[in-house]
Order: C-alpha cells, then sequence, then structure tokens
C-alpha cells in the first residue's frame, strides 16, 4: 500500500490520489472481483455536542464532505461491492446513524453494501439496549424492523469470492478501554464457513472493525495508541494458521497499514483502511478509501485512493 502512482482529481475530492495498484494476473478466464473497503466516518452533527464524552472540537477530526468525496470516487472507478468495517458514528447517537444510512443509501439500494459496527456505534448503553446500529443500518445498510443477531454475515462476491462480515464490537462502562471480541459462537461459525468454502473451491474474505496486530513501524502520532485491540486476536490468528482465508479487512485505527499473517498456503494480508473522513495533513492518516481485486486465489490487486488535505 506504498508509493504514489500519478496525481489526479477524482469525483470531489480536492485532491486526490490512487496508489500503489498491483495488476492482477493474467488468466484465461478472469474472474476478478473488485471489493471497495472503507472505515471510521465518524459522522456527528457538531451543534449538539458536547455530549457523550466527546466536544464540538472532536467533531472537527473527521469530514462528511471527504467521506462522500471517497465513496464518489469509489462510484468513478468502479467496485462490485462496498464493505465499511464500523465507526459510522462519533457516539452511537439516532441522527448521527441517519446521517450514515443516507450517505451509504446508493450502494444498500444496489444491493451492493456491507456493514459491521464499530465500537463508537456502540458506544451508549441506549444504542446498545435499543440495537440502534441494526435498526438504523444492519449488515446490508438497509436496517432491521426487529434487530436480532445477524452475524457472521455472509455475502457472495461472484462465484468464487465470500464475504464474511462479524461484529467486534462491544459495549463497556470505559467505551476508550473496552476491548473487541469476536467470541466463541462467531469464531466457531467462521471456522466452519471457511471449511464449506475451501470444499467450493471458493476465497474467504473476513471483515471486522479491531485491529489484531500492529505494524513494527508506527508513525509518531499512534505510537502511543493502544487501545481496545480485539480481545481475542489470538484465536483468529490460529483460525488463519489452520484454515485457508484470502484476507482481513479492519479499521479502528486511522492509519492505513498492512501486515501479514503465516497462513495454510503463504502469507495472509491483514488490511486496515484507515479512516474514510479524516481531517488531517499528515499523509499517512489522510481519508482514505481501497480497491482489491479478488479472485479464488486470494488478492491479486490494491488501489488505494486517498483525499488532499483539507
Amino acid at each position: 500500500m506504498t508509493g504514489v502512482r500519478g496525481a489526479s482529481s477524482i469525483a470531489a475530492l480536492p485532491v486526490a490520489r490512487r496508489q500503489g495498484r498491483q495488476q492482477p494476473a493474467a488468466t484465461s478466464e478472469p474472474a476478478i472481483v473488485r471489493l471497495g473497503h472503507i472505515s471510521d466516518l465518524h459522522l456527528a452533527d457538531r451543534g449538539r455536542y458536547p455530549r457523550n464524552g466527546f466536544t464540538a472540537k472532536d467533531c472537527e477530526r473527521h469530514s462528511p464532505k471527504l467521506a462522500k468525496g471517497l465513496l464518489d470516487a469509489l462510484q468513478e472507478v468502479g467496485i462490485d461491492h462496498l464493505v465499511v468495517t464500523g465507526d459510522l458514528t462519533l457516539s452511537a447517537e439516532p441522527r448521527e446513524f441517519e446521517r450514515a444510512a443516507q450517505l451509504l443509501e446508493p450502494w444498500a439500494a444496489a444491493g451492493k453494501l456491507t456493514v459491521v459496527p464499530g465500537n463508537h456505534d456502540v458506544w451508549t448503553e441506549d444504542s446498545v439496549d435499543t440495537g440502534r446500529f441494526l435498526r438504523a443500518v444492519g449488515p446490508d445498510g438497509r436496517g432491521m424492523r426487529r434487530p436480532v443477531p445477524t452475524y457472521p454475515h455472509v455475502v457472495p462476491l461472484g462465484a468464487e469470492v465470500v464475504l464474511v462480515a462479524l461484529d467486534s464490537a462491544r459495549y463497556g462502562e470505559e467505551p476508550y478501554a473496552t476491548a473487541g471480541r469476536l467470541g466463541p459462537d462467531q469464531l466457531r461459525s467462521t471456522r466452519e464457513l471457511c471449511r464449506e468454502h475451501q470444499k467450493q473451491g471458493k476465497a474467504t474474505v473476513l471483515a471486522f472493525h479491531h485491529h489484531l496486530l500492529l505494524p513494527p513501524e508506527r508513525i509518531p502520532s499512534d505510537a502511543q495508541v493502544a487501545r481496545m485491540p480485539l480481545g481475542d486476536a489470538d484465536q483468529v490468528i490460529r483460525l488463519v494458521a489452520e484454515l485457508p482465508v484470502a484476507a482481513l479487512l479492519h479499521g479502528h485505527r486511522h492509519c492505513a497499514f498492512r501486515v501479514d499473517l503465516p497462513g495454510v498456503a503463504g502469507p495472509v494480508p491483514i488490511l486496515c483502511a484507515g479512516s474514510v473522513s479524516r481531517v488531517t495533513d499528515e499523509p499517512v492518516r489522510r481519508a482514505r478509501a481501497y480497491v482489491y481485486e479478488l479472485d479464488a486465489g486470494g488478492v491479486r490487486g490494491v488501489e488505494a485512493l486517498v483525499s488532499g488535505a483539507s
């Protein structure tokens, strides 16, 4: 995910750059799926803060205009499906979920959207008790009249790739200190799904919110942050070592990076998308979206759409 290839204006972005695209290997019958990946929108209504421990200034760290510009850019470059790996909202307020649903509505209406919750989407006890994320957005962006446990959420992507969306978000009395967790039921189901997809000759991509591992070299502004990793990351790492997984996608960190895990057939990429709405002049933290090219053999290409400074 490093290096910049060219510079051009993409959709509504002030300055957009398409980074690090790797061309897929040629095949006689290509079955490439183009999967878009964004994360950490943190949509907020500045006028309603301070509340839930956040100030109005906290709202200024993220821009819905940047998120909209990158979503427009994804439309322009063309993708088959979009996955959003959590933190749609700043603090799980009803209006924040409404704005997120409106922003993602074109993808949801086309049946090309998968969403998982992040820790900010279960920030308050009230949001958890009312099933606010599931009611307003849910796994496909269309919301649920009656919120019920729905993860793992399995989405076929063409004939050779399957996306398995998981819920790692957990409410705690100290939200900034509450680790994410998949839990034994989701892990058990995911193992069964990986085995079944292997029998069918399909690649399995896992998506959730929290990070498993951090890269050995970290930027100064992220070096001191170690909050809320996935509490059962060791179980996921063991799963990858024992069963075929094409890639793991997550957000949570507002800095994009890649870490490889040893897998049964070679290295398995863990791909963090950073934030799609981050307002910063720090290049590695700028708002961005990703496009992954996948087939039965796994990830064949990675392309970044990066916003300019705002």
